[in-house]
């Protein structure tokens, strides 16, 4: 039942769980030595967040984090434990410090700590956070493919008396790491320490994890809309479709082909093949169009949603909070999300919007070309996005990813023999100088936006292709 593309979802979570506790082992590290030099107690740090003297109340967090410029959404708040002052202990200091620990617990000292010792609290909390989004990201995956039951079975397998069920879980996956990155990994997994992973850790970590509710009848017209549009402007046209896409455009085109044609029987060959490959690329054009038309209806829907903003879209696929988003932000993005989709797909989604040198990822105005503005203002993440804003979500990155997959495809099978293009490059060529303008495409009668939405493909949206040019976009 567990396929390899759900055990690597679990190997993942449980590498990202290593790594960010690692991280912050060293972010606490470096707090206690500025607590050490500046001669500034624990207490006092605590005390500098609290309100109220004995308790860190929910307020008071939310205060600090968002004087500190650090993301964060209600259900991140609720899996932390800050509240005491030992929750406070337990969060900043390094796990080994267990005699530090009992002395700062007894120690007062009034000395206020410095902004150097505040951000580096507040970069302790935010790593926290980092680590709790990133492994719902990965539960939420799970879950939206699994019941827990089923998934509790899997995560607590049966073991031999001598075996932890961790281990044996990480045998199962056949994740081969080091003690000291188990260490690591039941520091954040092993709620009840009794120095093993079994189903009550589980539940506890999984207790925020819940499937999205299906909620059918508010989706709205554009969910309709989109049914309506995929069920009758497929991709993979049936033949019939096909045929009669071949059939218009031949009736529009018959002036242009007859001029062509010879009355031999060679030359009634050749222009035949000529027509085919004109009209599969006409076909080509109008279908990223059209695709293009779709992907334009659904950002208006997403702009009007009452809680969405482009920058809390941004915030919401970049995960460890860099102001960039990533091959793995995209990924763990699309599992929230419920889309599983393969990294050479991603790469190619990152590299076809990237401004980067290396076109690897996405600043927030690279962001910006994908999703739309918004009509509200909301400039900061409020907390996690609405169902019916996921699911809006959700159906532009598959768009998106509907129109890479096309275009791949199409291309391919126009450029499977290089001839097809010069082909296809000399016919639109009407004055044969070499170069193809806007006015040129006219000869293949499409849309105005139809066209434009191809020059776009090129560097800075010359007004004029070379033959080397059009080569490249299809191979």
């Amino acid at each position: 039942m567990f396929s390899n593309q759900n055990k690597n979802t679990i190997v993942h979570l449980i590498k990202d769980v290593v790594k960010g506790e690692k991280e912050l082992e060293n972010l606490k590290q470096g707090l206690i030595l500025q607590i050490t030099d500046n001669n500034v107690s624990y207490q006092t740090c605590f005390l500098h967040l609290t309100y109220e003297k004995d308790r860190i109340s929910r307020n008071d967090l939310e205060v600090f984090l968002s004087n500190q410029q650090i993301r964060f959404d209600n259900k991140e708040i609720q899996v932390l434990k800050y509240t005491t002052y030992q929750d406070f202990l337990e969060l900043m200091l390094p796990c080994n410090q267990i005699f530090l620990k009992q002395y700062q617990q007894k120690q007062m000292n009034y000395n206020n700590p410095n902004s150097d010792i505040i951000n580096l609290i507040g970069k302790v909390f935010g790593k926290n956070i980092e680590i709790i989004r990133k492994m719902q990201a990965y539960l939420d995956a799970l879950i939206l493919r699994f019941d827990k039951s089923t998934l509790l079975n899997f995560l607590c397998p049966k073991a031999d008396k001598n075996t932890p069920v961790f281990l044996q879980l990480l045998k199962n996956l056949d994740l081969d790491i080091s003690f000291e990155d188990v260490v690591c990994a039941m520091r954040r997994l092993d709620k009840d320490q009794d120095s093993d992973v079994k189903r009550f850790d589980w539940e506890e970590i999984l207790k925020y994890s819940k499937p999205p509710k299906s909620n059918q009848s508010s989706i709205g017209n554009l969910q309709k809309y989109i049914n309506k549009q995929q069920s009758s402007k497929s991709i993979n046209r049936s033949e019939s479709r096909q045929k009669t896409d071949q059939e218009n455009i031949n009736s529009n085109r018959n002036v242009h082909f007859s001029i062509m044609k010879s009355s031999t029987k060679s030359l009634k060959k050749q222009s035949s093949i000529m027509e085919e490959q004109i009209l599969e690329f006409q076909l080509h054009l109008i279908t990223i169009g059209k695709l293009n038309e779709e992907l334009d209806q659904i950002k208006l829907e997403l702009s009007s949603r009452a809680d969405y903003s482009i920058s809390q879209a941004f915030q919401f696929f970049d995960l460890d909070v860099n102001d960039s988003i990533g091959l793995q932000d995209l990924k763990l993005g699309f599992l929230q999300l419920g889309i599983d989709v393969n990294d050479f797909i991603i790469r190619q989604l990152l590299h076809n919007y990237s401004s980067h040198h290396s076109q690897t990822q996405w600043d927030l105005n690279d962001f910006k070309q994908l999703f739309p503005d918004s009509k509200q203002t909301l400039n900061s993440y409020n907390g996690a996005f609405s169902y019916e804003t996921k699911k809006i979500i959700k159906m532009i990155i598959q768009k998106y990813l509907e129109l890479i997959r096309y275009k791949k495809e199409s291309s391919q099978q126009l450029s499977s023999d290089i001839k097809n293009i010069e082909i296809i490059f000399n016919f639109i060529d009407l004055d044969q100088d070499g170069i193809i303008t806007q006015d040129d495409f006219k000869v293949l009668e499409l849309k105005n936006k139809q066209i434009l939405l191809f020059f776009q493909q090129f560097e800075d949206y010359p007004y004029q292709i070379t033959y080397n040019q059009f080569q490249k976009y299809f191979i």
